[in-house]
């Protein structure tokens, strides 16, 4: 996921704030830089700290705590402790985890309070070759910072970076690179997934015009590094789970289903979305000849056999789920005024709905599975298992994994025993 609002507490690290000013400032992507928050011990004298909005913060002898309003005394709010707190962004933090998935040697200098030049590590590509790389903070004189660093460059070459491309002004990006400083704006370099932050394919740009800028051969050990866990269509469906590599072939459909759920682990998808999320047409017209990524696959004949008389109770157990599900969706929808979610939520609730009413019949006693849902329920879960044992068959472990991790009812879902970064291509 590309954050685009991370670059904001990079830019105020030097400052702190109370919480509802970094939700204000950071709104959704909170979620995932909260870790990088920590409280201080100063408490705000206003709240929420905003020029629009002011209150002043007034602590009585009794312990309560009020906000007053600076244009309107008989306005007030009450606040508590927890409100008042004020919290900082950890650089040190963030300049550490981001060095360690980034493979740079991270710097042991502490950052010093109000600077805006902050020395973040070093690049070095390999043995004997290293490359400082500085963290600048914009200020009032942003290209005075910028011809500092270069008058005072020793070595090589240098790496600056910046929260954004917003003070790259008036050619200062070109001249910095004559006198081999690369400028690189952090807000389109590093990204989030899994709770990690994590190099864009921007990252191996930068890189390459940097080894450009120095005469240099961009070495092999700063490409990327290969996957420990890969399921990929390359030619054949690889897949790869720790040191152990397992290929399939190349016209199966359970490796691209399984694909789909490994992208969005602890995501239930329903079989009928499930269908038409990996191979792009509706689940009622699977009788039809179908093609995927563009190869052109007919559908097995044992794919498409004919019903099974089998036990139930599973399905109608996720059935039940979903519709409670549908019913949050809905008052949801309902509040963001989501006339499109509305009908969608509203349609999926009725088609439940009459499939649980067709289902009169004891859940103990044995149904006809000619209904198309549960057919298709039955036709996804056998090639997704069949994919399942062409890796047990090579990868005990890997195979397992996939055994235990992936539900394959009416409401399939990946949900892993820990957080995996899989290589889809």
């Amino acid at each position: 996921m590309r954050l685009k609002k991370y670059c904001v507490p990079l830019s105020a690290a030097i400052l702190s704030h109370v919480m509802i000013h970094w939700k204000n400032r950071l709104q959704e992507e909170l979620e995932f830089l909260s870790r990088f928050l920590y409280p201080t011990d100063e408490l705000a004298t206003h709240y929420p700290e905003t020029l629009w909005t002011s209150f002043r913060v007034v602590t009585r002898r009794s312990g309560k705590i009020s906000g007053i309003d600076m244009d309107d005394s008989t306005n007030r709010i009450e606040l508590t402790k927890a409100d008042i707190i004020k919290y900082r962004f950890d650089l040190k933090q963030f300049r550490r985890e981001m060095c360690e998935s980034f493979g740079l040697n991270p710097s042991t200098e502490e950052i010093v309070k109000f600077s805006r030049t902050i020395s973040w590590g070093t690049w070095e590509p390999s043995k004997g070759i290293s490359f400082p790389i500085t963290l600048l903070l914009p200020g009032d004189d942003f290209r005075g910072q910028i011809l500092e660093r270069i008058l005072r460059r020793k070595g090589s070459g240098e790496i600056l970076m910046t929260p954004s491309r917003h003070e790259w002004k008036n050619g200062l990006e070109e001249m910095a690179r004559e006198n081999k400083v690369l400028l690189i704006s952090l807000n389109e370099i590093v990204q989030m997934e899994n709770d990690k932050l994590l190099p864009t394919q921007e990252w191996e740009e930068y890189m390459t015009a940097f080894c450009k800028m120095v005469e240099m051969d961009l070495p092999l050990q700063s490409q990327k590094k290969t996957s420990e866990y890969l399921l990929a269509k390359r030619g054949s469906w690889i897949f790869r789970y720790g040191n152990i590599e397992t290929v399939v072939g190349g016209d199966l459909l359970g490796p691209a289903f399984v694909q789909f759920l490994l992208q969005h682990p602890n995501e239930e998808f329903h079989v009928e979305k499930l269908w038409f999320s990996v191979m792009g047409n509706p689940a009622n017209s699977i009788h039809t000849e179908h093609s995927f990524a563009g190869e052109g696959t007919d559908l097995p004949d044992s794919l498409l056999g004919g019903a099974d008389t089998v036990f139930d109770a599973d399905a109608k157990k996720s059935y039940e789920k979903r519709l409670r599900e549908l019913a949050t969706e809905r008052i949801e929808a309902e509040q963001d005024k989501n006339l499109a979610k509305l009908d969608q939520v509203d349609k999926e609730f009725e088609f439940i709905r009459k499939m649980l009413e067709r289902d009169g019949s004891d859940k103990h006693q044995p149904k006809n599975l000619g209904d198309p849902v549960i057919l298709l329920r039955d036709r996804i879960r056998r090639v997704i298992n069949n994919f399942i044992d062409q890796v047990s068959n090579n990868d005990v472990i890997g195979g397992q994994f996939l055994k235990n991790s992936i539900r394959r009812g009416v409401f399939m879902k990946y949900s892993p025993s820990q957080e995996i970064g899989w290589v889809y291509s």
